[in-house]
């Protein structure tokens, strides 16, 4: 099946439990989620994709395939010295530390860090979160998703990046474009890249 033959649709709220359930059986193997919440996957996975969810639906930049089986997460572009979260934001984000613990919430800030230290100071879409479930993939559901913000990226002349863990994380980005690539320094985590894909033209 093609990808333009699925059902592709804004993420509401309401989504929100199907999403996250999406998103933890999708990371279940990623080293920066290992990272990221420690040897509690079981319980903290489901709450770090609900926050993940939480503070990007509202900004309608959620993107969601019909049955809630693959979902692109984005933050539009913002200038870095500008970039300061919501109230609504800093609430989930407190609410995921009191879930989480000092520990773990002390490692996502340590990730986020590293990821901000090799990001470009000129504005781009962020691709904060693709998933497929794992029962739906090689569907063209992933390419479904992240379609409607490339093609509006792309309308505008702005980059889209993203940072990935795996190695075929980031041989399936390079076929879509993110064929800009540096190393993400992360002291005790995983090789981690950043991408970019810069505008694309249309053939």
């Amino acid at each position: 099946m093609s990808d333009q033959a699925h059902a592709i649709r804004q993420a509401v709220p309401e989504d929100q439990g199907a999403v996250a359930q999406t998103v933890t059986a999708a990371f279940a193997a990623d080293p920066a989620w290992a990272f990221i919440v420690g040897d509690r996957y079981e319980r903290l996975a489901l709450h770090f994709a609900s926050a993940l969810f939480d503070v990007r639906v509202r900004s309608q930049n959620v993107w969601v395939s019909d049955g809630l089986t693959a979902v692109a997460m984005w933050d539009a572009p913002v200038r870095p010295d500008r970039s300061t979260p919501s109230e609504h934001a800093r609430r989930t984000w407190a609410r995921y530390r009191e879930l989480a613990g000092e520990d773990a919430f002390a490692r996502l800030t340590r990730y986020n860090e590293a990821v901000a230290a090799a990001s470009p100071t000129e504005r781009y879409w962020y691709l904060g979160v693709l998933a497929t479930h794992p029962d739906h993939r090689r569907k063209g559901l992933a390419t479904a998703v992240l379609r409607p913000m490339l093609e509006r990226a792309d309308g505008s002349g702005a980059d889209c990046c993203l940072e990935t863990s795996t190695a075929e994380n980031r041989r399936f980005y390079e076929r879509r474009g993110f064929t800009q690539a540096r190393d993400v320094r992360l002291a005790g985590g995983p090789m981690t890249w950043w991408l970019t894909r810069p505008p694309q033209s249309a053939v």
